[in-house]
């Protein structure tokens, strides 16, 4: 954990998930080119806060595509190339598998090199609703860029991830379980949700202390 950021407790989040995203006036790339708006992630964050400011703070994150890393990098996030992102996917006219509703289990993990290097999974037990979510407030990021020769200035910054236009729908609660390679002790899980969400992604600023 970067020293810029203060850990009240040991809650985190752990998810995977589907992103489908395109640049400010580029949304024909959907349909001209969808290899470059859809990839898949993997990701846990600590909950945190800065100069008194609660958020979250992302110490691995897997993607799916390069350009993704790439562009996560710039903004802040400490994102990694999976070589592979799976979750479950339904489809409600496939006669072997029931409607999405109580009961249902659905689960998602990443892979890098032999291991499974995350997999998280839930139980649905109700329908729930956007105020059921649990907010942890700003999203916050390193940007770590350092100097290979003395010509060069290094960067190491830290960052709130700007965020506007965000929103949830879709929810689903339930029990949820946690597995993962990494060095985090044995996991406790609290909750578990499946959700849609959306939001616009800014940029990212510096944060002063």
């Amino acid at each position: 954990m970067p020293h810029s950021f203060e850990v009240n407790d040991i809650t985190c989040m752990a998810y995977v998930c589907e992103i489908v995203s395109v640049a400010e006036g580029r949304a024909d790339l959907v349909s001209s080119a969808p290899e470059r708006t859809v990839y898949n992630e993997a990701a846990i964050g600590v909950k945190c806060s800065f100069a008194g400011k609660p958020g979250i703070y992302f110490p691995v994150m897997w993607v799916t595509t390069e350009w993704s890393l790439l562009r996560g990098l710039l903004n802040g996030y400490p994102k990694r190339l999976a070589d592979a992102v799976h979750m479950t996917k339904l489809h409600p006219l496939n006669p072997g598998l029931k409607k999405l509703g109580v009961g249902t289990v659905l689960s998602g993990y990443c892979v890098k090199g032999p291991e499974q290097e995350l997999r998280v999974s839930v139980s649905l037990e109700r329908q729930g609703a956007a105020s059921d979510l649990i907010s942890f407030g700003a999203t916050y990021g390193m940007r770590n860029f350092p100097s290979t020769d003395t010509s060069q200035s290094s960067v190491r910054e830290a960052v709130e991830i700007m965020k506007s236009n965000s929103t949830n729908s879709d929810v689903w609660l339930g029990r949820g379980s946690l597995e993962t390679s990494l060095d985090v002790g044995e996991p406790r899980p609290l909750s578990g949700a499946v959700y849609r969400s959306g939001f616009t992604i800014l940029g990212s600023r510096v944060l002063k202390p």
